[in-house]
Order: structure tokens, then C-alpha cells, then sequence
């Protein structure tokens, strides 16, 4: 198939990339590298078409069969540094990839979170779920992004028929994320405090959860619900082992030999309690994971040690 990967050269989007050029599809990366590195896509890069630009400006008449939607900022510290641009990727941008699609006749595959779920009071949180979400807090421009870009592919499926499929992405970690902040890049940031001895930060009292899922186990699942699942369905892509973070410091700080002192901080603004996936929807189309989370944590450590400046 000819497919679009928007946002491609992200953590995620690289890694996505990478299988479906080894399944034999001809891959079209779009990203403005923004956040995503064109060195993620360094395994691959003779083989898909790169393109840079913003998707809120892209057009193409080349004929596609897929389009991937993962464009998005998806770290706090980016939300919080620029609201509107995050805002805007998953308004005006999902606005002019759906046109695309509908264009192409395309399958439109729109990279949600598990954000829209906010701090849910039903834990594992299944599909159905509505959320409790802040439209104005500082999460919101993701958040509330999310929640109306799923709302945006809805109303072109009832008005223009799209043919979709939407995925709520959980907590997903391995190489190539690029630190960083709070949860979603929670893991990689304890693995780079903990291999050069600076005190790994901890958010609150550490007894608050998230389910996290390595990005191999991520990609087969999304492979999964295109190829198996129902067009026009969500499906939630995560893990339904709900961990901790105290738990994941001192895991890693113990897998890794490190030193460093586990060191609380203050709990940023509507930050969710707990965070489970019920994944019942992607079980019944065959799912399992591959990598529970100490595989995934050694892979995701070697590779940081790998690279001479401690980064993952």
C-alpha cells in the first residue's frame, strides 16, 4: 500500500515507519521535525519518501491508501511552552490530513491518548469512558486537542463518510524518546537521571499510576486494529498492568546499579491519579504483549548507555 506517516520521524512514528516499510508498503514521512529527529528515520530512509513541512499546510496528489495522523507534541514541557501550536496540529492539521484522505478515498488512522480520558474515575478505563478532562487547565491544548480532533474525524465519518479508525494511545516508552517530562517520557527521563548520577525526580508522592507499553508491543497493536480491526471503531493501545511510578524509579535505579537519590517534586496542575487501559477491544482481535515492562526498561536502558551522551 501507499501510505502517509504524519509525524514519522517522532519516537513513535519512526518506529511505526520502520514496520510498515518491512511489510513491502511504500512509506511517505511527513514532520516538520519540530519534536521528531530526520535521525530517527536513519534505518529506513532510503526507502520511504521524506517530506518536510507542517500538516497544517500539506497537500500531495499522489494516491494513498493510509493516512497516519501522529502528528502532535506530546510532552507536557510542549504543551505548556507552545499551547497553540499543539492545539492547532490536532484542529487545523487533522482538518487538512482528513481532506486528504477523503480525497484519496483513504483510511484515516487518528493518533488520539489516553489524555482525553483526563482523571477517570473507572480504572481499567474502557473505550467508552467520556472523560474528565479541564478545558482550561494547562493540559488542555493536548488534551482537549485530542478530544475534539477525535470529535472533528467523527463528524467527517457522519457528514462524508470517512472511513477511520481511532487509537488512544497510552504510556508508551523506548528508544528514541528523548527524555524529557512528567509520565509520558517518564521512564526515559529516570533512565538518564539514573546512568549519570543526577537525583531521579519524582512528581508527587510517587503513588500515582499509568500503564506503560513498549513501543514494539504499541506499533503491533495499531498494525493490528488496521489490518483486523473494524473501520469507523476506537480502540485503546496500552497495557492494562497498572504500575506505580515510585515503583518504575526504583526499578530502573535498581537495574541500572545507579546511586542516584530518588528526589520528590511538587505534583503539576490536574495531574491524573491513576491511568489503566482496559484493551479488551484490541485482546479479542489477538493482541498480547510481547515485552513486560523490566524487558522493555533493559532494552530501553542498553540503548541509552549505547549512545556517549546518556541519552535515550
Amino acid at each position: 500500500m501507499n501510505i502517509i506517516v504524519a509525524g514519522g520521524a517522532g519516537f513513535l512514528g519512526s518506529h511505526l515507519s520502520e514496520k510498515l516499510v518491512e511489510e513491502g508498503n511504500d512509506v511517505t514521512v511527513v514532520d516538520d521535525l519540530s519534536s521528531g529527529l530526520e535521525g530517527n528515520l536513519s534505518n529506513i530512509r532510503r526507502r520511504i519518501h521524506f517530506i518536510k513541512s507542517d500538516i497544517v499546510d500539506f497537500d500531495s496528489d499522489d494516491k494513498f491508501d493510509v493516512i497516519f495522523n501522529l502528528a502532535s507534541n506530546a510532552s507536557r514541557i510542549e504543551w505548556e511552552k507552545r499551547p497553540v501550536e499543539v492545539a492547532l496540529s490536532n484542529s487545523s492539521g487533522n482538518n487538512n490530513l482528513i481532506k486528504l484522505a477523503l480525497k484519496n478515498r483513504a483510511l484515516y488512522v487518528y493518533a488520539s491518548s489516553s489524555e482525553v480520558y483526563g482523571n477517570p474515575d473507572v480504572i481499567p478505563t474502557s473505550e467508552s469512558y467520556l472523560g474528565r478532562v479541564s478545558t482550561t487547565g494547562s493540559r488542555s491544548p493536548y488534551d482537549e486537542g485530542k478530544r475534539f480532533g477525535e470529535a472533528l474525524v467523527k463528524s467527517y465519518e457522519r457528514e462524508y463518510g470517512l472511513r477511520n479508525i481511532i487509537i488512544r494511545l497510552f504510556n508508551t516508552y523506548g528508544p528514541r524518546m528523548r527524555g524529557g517530562d512528567f509520565y509520558g517520557r517518564v521512564i526515559d527521563r529516570f533512565i538518564q537521571q539514573a546512568i549519570t548520577g543526577r537525583p531521579i525526580t519524582v512528581y508527587g508522592d510517587g503513588m500515582q499510576t499509568r500503564s506503560f507499553t513498549y513501543v514494539k508491543d504499541t506499533v503491533d497493536a495499531i498494525d493490528l486494529v488496521v489490518k483486523s480491526g473494524s473501520v469507523n471503531q476506537v480502540y485503546n493501545i496500552g497495557n492494562d498492568r497498572e504500575m506505580r511510578i515510585l515503583d518504575i524509579a526504583e526499578l530502573i535505579k535498581k537495574m541500572s546499579n545507579s546511586t542516584s537519590e530518588i528526589e520528590f517534586m511538587k505534583l503539576p496542575e490536574d495531574d491524573p491519579r491513576r491511568r489503566s487501559a482496559d484493551i479488551s477491544r484490541i485482546r479479542k482481535l489477538g493482541f498480547s504483549h510481547r515485552f513486560p515492562i523490566e524487558l522493555g526498561i533493559q532494552y530501553t536502558l542498553d540503548y541509552a548507555i549505547e549512545n556517549s551522551n546518556g541519552t535515550v
